[in-house]
């Protein structure tokens, strides 16, 4: 009941203390038997759960634990940017949560997302029965509703999206939350931090095609490319929250300010605007327009 709250922290917590493992290893080859082995000790953790906890314990530790920890350790060169090895992570992930949803296809015979969808739908009582039991009124309960069936809806036709989309979080969050747990800070990388956070120009040339076929096709390749769209609009959420981060370094704001704002831009629908900001950055360069410090000091510092 505890685990499931706490995953976004655990997750890349373990992946950076397997990456950090990994590079302390005299012997770079060491690193896959170590991945490898987080494997046993996640079955025997799903067996306690009973049912098919020990396989989907084993798939969520290869995809978010050991194929990204992985990635550390490959891609943790001289000179290489914190973004790349956050892109590496998401893709390494998204490759195994792929892959988990298509062995469960193929051994179940059944779409995840229905199965899941359905689970959901199965709560959906329940739920709004405590809700209603713990006083709310009768529109702010017809709201959740609505809410949960559109969250329904969108497991069920857009899982595969909705796991690349966790992914891509997943990724930053191992690299710049928990980079130093990683021991990315003794790695010789570029200098950088999530201020200078950018996404590859491939995902701003697949997000514009792939958003109007969404909106003028239909059936399967709308589905597709809805699929695409989601871990891309949260790749370029976070390169908009980059740039607030870049204009809140700036101004020297402190945490008191920062707290709430950063509160607000995950308040819907501000973080649509957010990466409409990050896919405008790709081609307006809002952060190359900044002052650098040195002018807004007044120093006469060279622009590098």
């Amino acid at each position: 009941m505890v685990l499931p709250p706490l995953a976004p922290w655990l997750l890349p917590s373990a992946a950076a203390r397997l990456a950090r493992a990994g590079r302390e290893l005299t012997s770079p080859a060491a690193a896959f038997p170590l991945a490898a082995a987080v494997l046993p000790f996640a079955t025997f953790f799903g067996l306690v759960g009973g049912g098919v906890g020990s396989a989907l314990s084993a798939a969520t530790a290869l995809a978010f634990v050991a194929l990204p920890a992985l990635g550390l350790v490959a891609g943790a060169t001289a000179g290489r940017r914190r973004e790349e090895l956050a892109w590496l992570a998401a893709a390494l992930a998204g490759i195994g949560a792929l892959g988990t949803v298509l062995a469960f296809t193929l051994t179940e015979g059944a779409d995840p997302g229905a199965i899941l969808a359905l689970r959901l739908d199965a709560a959906r009582p329940e739920l709004l029965t405590f809700y209603r039991n713990a006083g709310w009124s009768e529109e702010t309960l017809a709201a959740t509703g609505a809410a949960f069936d559109r969250l329904r809806d969108l497991v069920a036709w857009q899982l595969p999206g909705l796991l690349l989309s966790a992914c891509v979080l997943h990724g930053s969050l191992l690299v710049y939350a928990f980079g130093r747990r990683a021991g990315l800070d003794a790695t010789p990388l570029a200098a950088g931090s999530f201020a200078t956070f950018r996404t590859p120009l491939a995902a701003a040339a697949v997000f514009v095609p792939a958003g109007a076929l969404a909106a003028l096709a239909d059936g399967a390749a709308a589905r597709a490319a809805t699929t695409v769209l989601i871990p891309l609009g949260v790749l370029f959420f976070l390169r908009g929250m980059a740039i607030i981060r870049a204009l809140l370094d700036r101004g020297r704001v402190g945490l008191l300010i920062r707290a709430p704002v950063y509160v607000l831009a995950v308040q819907m629908p501000i973080p649509v605007l957010v990466a409409i900001g990050g896919l405008l950055d790709e081609f307006l360069d809002f952060r190359g327009r900044f002052p650098r410090k040195e002018e807004s000091d007044g120093g006469s510092g060279r622009r590098e």
